[in-house]
């Protein structure tokens, strides 16, 4: 019997056939070597004589017996048990081989197995009516395998394992950059996950083993947690999501075959699906941006003019300026902004027009956005349902309507104006009042991200912000509320 160990280079132990002179004698026929049996027949005292010829009849005899061995059909056994016929043991190492080399060629690792191969000659001598395998398939069934590859743990929890260590980092990196987006003009100065993380080398099945994009796909998706919610009296998809701090379109995802149509009755199961981060990017950097300096409006009263009448006598023209932040951000997303270095880089042209004499009406067609001769009224900061409507709402009052929005979504001015405040509000989390001159203002709240500062003049249609759930906030939207005169009113009675 022929062993197998293939962690280490294959040996195979033959035990030299022993059948007393009449077996030597017939191979020794067989192989015709008369002369042979004529030196065995002198004196074997002769010493120097002794030691050549029986250091000759062993080589022979050793070759006799490895090539009758190496050559001949054999079973080939895998922990004990018989799994086919090679052709020969030379052709089961190559089938072996084969069968390992396929398994890690994706890994591009050397694959291994810790079960016991050996092999067995064929003595039966109707073997050339035996089955003799060619292929690996019978291999397949019983043959274990495993490759030497590094685990990844978050939070003492395995959530992935790569070929190497390098493929580790090179993972952990990726994910990084996935989140604070490095360029030239994002400075990252510092990152950081505010998660533990180890990494430790494991045997592995190839198929538990990822490569790097797989892995990186796994972590940016998410960890899905998935719970049962019942429903109560009143209940809708909407006010669901609210309570569940998601997107009326993520709570459907989560129960196929339902839609915003779907009616809810008392007491009815549904599965609320979320997704958390495996790990958290914590991030320090100084941002570089090219802002846009608003043009200012002058208006002059022109008797000449008729009451109705306007005529632009300078044309205004925006500037520009180079903008440096300092940021701290979480997972991309900014927990604090400030300005450190301001340069104005092209002054802004304002725009001179005369009006003819006539009362000031406040309404909100009188917010004239800044910059645009043909843009009046205010229009939809955000494209998206209604959540929530201006008005009485669980014992208390709606001072305006929540516009739903994904996180990260851009809003924009509803009307041209000044930027009177740009920052943190208390329950209304990251805020922006504009003010659009007659008396009318509008607020932008809960969001995730600032694009303006105050005493910044923006434009109708100008992206000022993100959408996001900072605040007093049950999930991601926009608040959005009309100011006239210090009191608000019904957004809806003048969007347009």
């Amino acid at each position: 019997m022929k062993k197998l160990n293939i962690e280490k280079p294959y040996v195979i132990i033959q035990g030299f056939l022993t059948r007393k002179k009449l077996r030597t004698k017939v191979i020794l026929s067989e192989l015709k070597l008369g002369w042979l049996r004529q030196l065995l027949a002198i004196s074997w005292k002769l010493p120097k004589f002794f030691v050549g010829t029986t250091t000759f009849a062993l080589i022979i005899g050793s070759a006799i017996v490895y090539f009758s061995g190496t050559s001949s059909p054999a079973y080939l056994i895998v922990n004990g048990q018989k799994i086919g016929i090679v052709a020969s043991v030379d052709k089961g190492h190559k089938i072996v081989d084969n069968f390992l080399t396929k398994r890690g060629q994706a890994l591009g690792k050397v694959v291994k197995t810790h079960d016991l191969i050996e092999y067995e000659p064929v003595h039966d001598k109707t073997v050339e009516n035996l089955e003799v395998m060619s292929a690996d398939n019978e291999l397949e069934k019983v043959l274990s395998s495993y490759v030497d590859g590094y685990a990844l743990e978050i939070e003492g929890t395995q959530v992935a394992i790569l070929p190497t260590q390098d493929d580790v980092q090179k993972l952990l990196k990726t994910y990084q950059d996935f989140y604070t987006k490095p360029s030239d003009t994002n400075q990252v100065i510092s990152v950081e996950f505010s998660e533990s993380i180890a990494t430790k080398p494991v045997e592995a099945q190839p198929d538990q083993v990822v490569l790097v994009d797989q892995a990186l796909k796994e972590l940016t998706d998410g960890k899905k947690t998935i719970t049962e919610y019942t429903t109560q009296p009143n209940d809708s998809w909407w006010l669901i999501a609210r309570k569940n701090d998601m997107k009326t379109k993520e709570v459907l995802a989560g129960n196929p075959g339902m839609t915003v149509d779907s009616k809810l009755n008392p007491g009815q199961k549904i599965k609320i699906v979320s997704v958390t981060p495996y790990l958290t990017v914590m991030s320090k950097g100084i941002l570089t941006s090219t802002e846009t300096i608003a043009y200012d409006v002058v208006t002059k009263t022109d008797i000449k003019l008729a009451s109705d009448k306007t005529l632009v006598q300078e044309q205004g023209s925006d500037g520009s300026k180079v903008v440096k932040y300092s940021y701290l951000q979480k997972n991309g997303q900014n927990i604090s902004k400030q300005v450190v270095e301001e340069k104005v880089t092209k002054q802004p042209v304002t725009q001179v027009v005369s009006k003819g004499p006539g009362l000031t009406v406040v309404s909100m067609t009188s917010a004239v956005s800044r910059g645009s001769n043909s843009s009046t009224g205010i229009i939809w900061p955000l494209r998206g349902p209604i959540n929530s409507p201006y008005g009485s709402r669980s014992g208390s009052f709606h001072t305006g309507i929540d516009i739903g929005g994904g996180t990260g979504s851009t809003y924009t001015a509803a009307a041209s104006g000044k930027v009177v405040t740009a920052g943190w509000g208390g329950g209304y989390g990251n805020m922006i009042i504009i003010d659009h001159g007659n008396g009318v203002m509008t607020r932008y709240a809960h969001s995730s991200k600032l694009l303006v500062s105050v005493g910044q003049q923006v434009d109708q249609g100008q992206s000022i912000g993100l959408v996001g759930s900072t605040g007093h906030s049950t999930g991601p939207h926009l608040h959005f509320e009309v100011i006239i005169n210090g009191s608000t009113v019904n957004p809806s009675n003048y969007l347009r």
